[in-house]
This record gives C-alpha cells, structure tokens and sequence, in this order.
C-alpha cells in the first residue's frame, strides 16, 4: 500500500514536469502559482519542483512535507515498513499515533487501551508485545491467553477475551477453535459441578 504513493507521488512529479514544458501560456502559469502562493504557501508541487530543480535521486523526503502529510503517508506502511523507514525519519516513524493506529487496526479491542497508562507507555512497545502474544497464541491457545492476562493487555474476564477473539485479524483459527471448545467443555464442567 505504501508503495501506491510513492509511486503517485512520482508520476506526479513526471507529469508536473510534462505540464512545465507544455505549450500553456505565461499568462496561465503565473495564474496558476500565484493561486498557489494564495492557498497557504508552499504545496506539494513546489515541494516536487524545487526536488526537481536540485536534481536529486530517488525518493521525496518526508521531513521536508508537511507533518500531516507526512504522517498519513508514512500511515499507510505495515509494522515492518514503518520499522525501516524509522531508520531514516525517525522522529516521524517513531509517532505515537502511527503505532497506535496499527495497534487498534489489527488487534480491535485490548482492555489496555481502556486503561490509562503508565509514564514511558509506548504504543510501538505494545504492538511488539501484542505481536508476540498473537505468536504464542497461534502456538499454543492456553499459553497466549495467559501471556495477554500476564502483562495486562486483557483483563482475566470472558467478555474481555471474548471482545478480544473477535476482533482480532491475527489469530490461527484452528488454535482458536481448540481454544473455544477446550473453554466451553471447562464451562461445562464448571456448571455441572455446581448442580
């Protein structure tokens, strides 16, 4: 997906480029910047035409966008991609709101995310812990359930694990069918007992 929009950042880099030494007239062009310079200063096209005029390689720099550009740009990566490319723009890859986001899109209900949060509480480290919770869970069922009640990620209730299961996109569904039944015989037993 991130690659979608470096991809349509350049064409539309190659196109400006086309359009700059189109037939248009002087008349339109000056038009065209000056409602441009009207908008709110420096936009994406003079971005890519003073990118242009250096004569660099490669790929746009996020830094030199604007932070809410460049945030829903670099929003659009997986975990893996947003990890490389902290090795470039780390301020900007390294934001809380980016982490969080793929936190809630993958896992869609944590009791952590109810809570409030501890000082040094990072989103980027929970989504590391969730990712090896969702491993040991594809694992062994028991042993991942217990893994999310031990760091507090789920609180020890059926409604919580249950919101849990069912929002979330990463789960082995066989280990998650041995999980349920293994839960619903426990269930059963548990009832039985009490008659």
């Amino acid at each position: 997906m991130g690659q979608g929009l470096w991809r349509v950042a350049r064409n539309q880099q190659y196109q400006q480029g086309f359009i700059d030494h189109s037939f248009l007239s002087t008349e339109h062009d000056s038009n065209m910047n000056h409602r441009r310079h009207t908008q709110g200063g420096m936009d994406l096209y003079h971005l890519l035409k003073a990118r242009k005029a250096k004569d660099q390689q490669g790929f746009i720099n996020l830094e030199m966008l604007p932070p809410e550009l460049s945030l829903t740009i670099l929003s659009y990566l997986n975990a893996t991609d947003l990890c490389l490319a902290s090795c470039v723009w780390q301020d900007l890859a390294n934001d809380e709101l980016l982490w969080q986001g793929l936190c809630k899109s993958t896992w869609g209900h944590c009791s952590i995310y109810k809570k409030r949060h501890p000082p040094g509480f990072s989103y980027r480290n929970l989504y590391m812990r969730l990712d090896e919770g969702s491993l040991t869970f594809n694992a062994n069922s028991q042993e991942g359930i217990e893994y999310f009640l031990s760091r507090g990620i789920l609180d020890d209730s059926p409604k919580e694990i249950a919101k849990f299961i069912f929002c979330t996109r990463t789960l082995n569904w066989k280990k998650l069918r041995i999980y349920l039944d293994e839960s619903f015989l426990f269930l059963g037993e548990m009832y039985w007992m009490n008659l």
